[in-house]
């Protein structure tokens, strides 16, 4: 598959307002904004329907332009096997197959792999047209997102999510004109309350499972869209590493947005509108729909209602109606996308013993597209100090190397650049971990924008032995402290925080008494979400390794004395049945393991008394029965994205 632009795909249910989002970022520079394209082939060519500049589509000098760049002209033929192919691999009912990814069968990937050439070819027309770096693809269905990312496409989706109640309000209105055809009269398309909710929650269920095929996602809601547009493009964008200067979004101003004319296709009406756009939330399904159809939609949509009440990052909804100065700062307290200073953020990097290793993950801390300066602290253990990793360090992003002063293992590595870091926040990465490039620009958003947060973990994606690769995208955007004695939350790595300094004030250093320095991270998460509010930015941000031998991981001997350190220290495991029955299962695994099967068999038994379901407790029973190499047992867990200590 030959490359193409990158695509900025808005995903969503229809009456979302997902033509005002794709005209607003159609309007920055380096953008162009083409509608709902995924129309292009099944209707409005061949219809020859309106562009967005009022002109049919074959007498649109942009769109002609286009096609003759593309594919030499606006062939029948062409329209119609395109749209074929569509139908083949681009509908709902193929999602299974797309999500299978390689293992879909020759014929429907060789099916995808045509669809996807004829898009990189229009999208590659498209750009050059316009002198754009990016094309915003208003399509919407999740399903093609799916098909041209399979394709190869560099495909990042901002996943615009509207109320359902608002939806199927605006979906059940039956006469509302749609101007775009040349002849005749036309109508939006409407369906009844119940089926614009269960459409709505199949669309938003279809986008949550974009991550699986490991495509960036940005989740939207309209409504601080809406309210807070500035601050919504500036992070949904950086969260896709799609980089966005104050002066891009000069036509946002006080409550309003300035649109020149497009060449978007199909979609909404207010496409052919242009000038200054009024901002404000469309709710009035609130004084409009019957309390029967207003029940019935919320029982529908609840789910996803629930999964969907607060925007990405977990913070609390914006004011109604944004107060902007026409430079775009909110008077008073600015928004925390448009800060005008970024803080330094001090990293610090354990090391001992890979000094290839150490030097990609100094690499992707440096490559961060965080606008701020960096330091990254290399601190070595049980080994001098490498003065060449300071020539890795480039403009704002510092590489400084100390050795560990304090008790040998990571805990005392951690505390030494702790107290050797310069900035207010702090952040982590070990010497076998790679970030991605938007990582810290999106964590120090969500703590920019939550002061209420100490901490902020990220998704992250397992490297596993044999070339595997598991997808861990954040499970919830507040991790509790309850969650965190029921489950170790792999988001919380110690590669993937972000902290304020005020974190380490609140729960102490790490430990450096803990036996063999085995789970200092978890220890100190745990006193972390015991002091204040932790969350993550859900999105994967972080490749870890669990294919690599480590210094760090130690013998049985120090998983078991670690683990039952553990259980003296937080005395809170009694009152989580199924935290505590883990520790249990894990401890019972790791004496087995040195062949105390006696001492093992009572922990794993008591573990199932707290919890008979426990699983590490049956796989700790399951070694004291057959005695297996227990490297099978942990390589099995491992290929599941689970761990057994």
């Amino acid at each position: 598959m030959t490359g193409g632009p990158t695509v900025v795909y808005v995903a969503g249910s229809g009456r979302s307002g997902s033509t005002l989002l794709e005209r607003t970022l159609g309007e920055m520079p380096g953008f162009v904004n083409v509608g709902e394209l995924i129309d292009l082939f099944r209707r409005v060519a061949p219809r020859n329907e309106r562009c967005g500049c009022g002109q049919p589509f074959t007498n649109c000098p942009f769109w002609t332009q286009v096609g003759a760049g593309a594919f030499g002209g606006w062939d029948a033929g062409l329209l119609d096997a395109t749209h074929q192919l569509q139908r083949k691999v681009a509908r709902q009912r193929h999602l299974p197959r797309l999500l299978a990814g390689r293992r879909a069968g020759k014929d429907f990937l060789d099916a995808v792999s045509s669809y996807g050439e004829i898009y990189a070819r229009l999208y590659r027309a498209i750009a050059a047209q316009a002198g754009a770096s990016y094309v915003v693809d208003a399509s919407k269905w999740p399903v093609q997102a799916l098909a041209l990312s399979l394709a190869g496409l560099d495909v990042r989706v901002i996943h615009l999510v509207r109320d359902v109640r608002g939806v199927a309000h605006s979906l059940a209105k039956p006469d509302v004109a749609r101007p775009h055809a040349m002849a005749g009269t036309d109508v939006m398309w409407h369906v009844g309350p119940a089926s614009a909710a269960a459409r709505w929650v199949a669309c938003q269920s279809e986008a949550d499972l974009l991550h699986r095929r490991g495509i960036a996602v940005a989740r939207l809601r309209y409504e601080d869209f809406v309210r807070q547009p500035r601050r919504s493009i500036t992070r949904a964008l950086g969260e896709l590493t799609v980089p966005a200067t104050a002066s891009q979004l000069a036509h946002i101003a006080d409550g309003r947005i300035s649109l020149g004319t497009s060449h978007g296709l199909s979609g909404n009406p207010s496409r052919f509108a242009a000038g200054e756009v009024t901002l404000r939330v469309d709710e009035t399904w609130r004084d409009e729909m019957s309390q029967r159809d207003r029940a019935l939609v919320t029982a529908i949509g609840l789910p996803q209602l629930i999964r969907h009440r607060r925007p990405a990052g977990g913070r609390p909804a914006y004011p109604a109606r944004a107060s902007m100065t026409s430079q775009g700062v909110t008077s008073g307290q600015p928004p925390a996308s448009d800060h005008l200073e970024w803080p330094l953020v001090s990293v610090v990097l354990p090391t001992r013993g890979r000094p290839d290793l150490v030097r990609e993950a100094i690499a992707s801390v440096v490559g961060q597209t965080y606008p701020g300066e960096i330091e990254c602290i290399v601190v070595h253990d049980q080994e001098p100090p490498d003065p060449d990793l300071t020539h890795l360090a480039t403009a704002r992003r510092s590489v400084a190397v100390v050795a560990n002063s304090r008790t040998a293992g990571l805990a005392g590595a951690r505390n030494t650049g702790v107290a050797a870091a310069h900035g207010d926040y702090l952040a982590g990465c070990d010497d076998d971990d790679v970030w991605h490039p938007a990582k810290l620009h999106a964590q120090m958003t969500r703590l920019r924008d939550d002061p209420s947060l100490l901490a902020v973990g990220s998704g992250m994606r397992l490297l596993l032995p044999g070339g595997q690769v598991a997808c861990w995208p954040g499970r919830a955007e507040l991790i509790s402290y309850q969650l965190l004695l029921r489950n170790r939350v792999k988001e919380l790595h110690s590669s993937t925080l972000v902290m304020r300094r005020e974190a380490v004030t609140r729960a102490g250093l790490y430990d450096e008494d803990l036996p063999g320095g085995y789970a200092e991270d978890y220890d100190w998460t745990l006193r972390l979400a015991r002091a204040g509010r932790v969350g993550t930015v859900t999105e994967p941000l972080a490749d870890i390794r669990k294919d690599t031998w480590s210094w760090y991981m130690g013998g049985m001997e120090n998983t078991a004395a670690g683990l039952e350190y553990l259980l003296a220290k937080h005395p809170d495991f009694a009152a989580s049945p199924r935290g505590h029955a883990r520790i249990l299962g894990q401890i019972a695994f790791a004496r087995s393991v040195l062949g105390q099967r006696r001492l093992a068999l009572r922990y794993a038994l008591t573990a199932l008394a707290k919890w008979p379901a426990s699983p590490h407790a049956c796989v700790a029973l399951a070694h004291i029965a057959t005695g297996i190499d227990p490297r099978h047992f942990r390589r099995a867990a491992r290929l599941l994205g689970r761990g057994m200590i």
